[in-house]
C-alpha cells in the first residue's frame, strides 16, 4: 500500500466508519461503504486538501474505487 493509498483509506474510514483497510482496492467504495454523493464531495475535499491538490468535478463523478482516486491524486500531483 502506498502513501496515498493509506491516505484514502484513512480518511474514508472516517468519513464511514466502514473497515476499509481490508477493503479491495478495487471494490466500488459506496457499494462497499455506503457513501453518498454529498459525502462523496466531502471525502474529495479532505484529499485535495491532504494532498494540496485540485481535481477537476468531472474527473470526480468517474471514480468509483479506492484505484481510481490514487490515480488521479498521481496525475494531479504531477501537474
Amino acid at each position: 500500500m502506498n502513501e496515498i493509498e493509506k491516505v484514502v483509506r484513512e480518511e474514508l474510514g472516517k468519513l464511514t466508519k466502514a473497515d476499509v483497510m481490508n477493503m479491495s482496492i478495487d471494490e466500488d467504495i459506496s457499494e462497499y461503504t455506503g457513501l453518498d454523493s454529498l459525502s462523496f464531495l466531502e471525502l474529495f475535499g479532505k484529499i485535495e486538501e491532504k494532498f494540496k491538490i485540485l481535481v477537476p468535478p468531472e474527473k470526480i463523478s468517474d471514480i468509483q474505487t479506492i484505484a481510481d482516486i490514487v490515480k488521479i491524486v498521481e496525475e494531479s500531483k504531477k501537474s
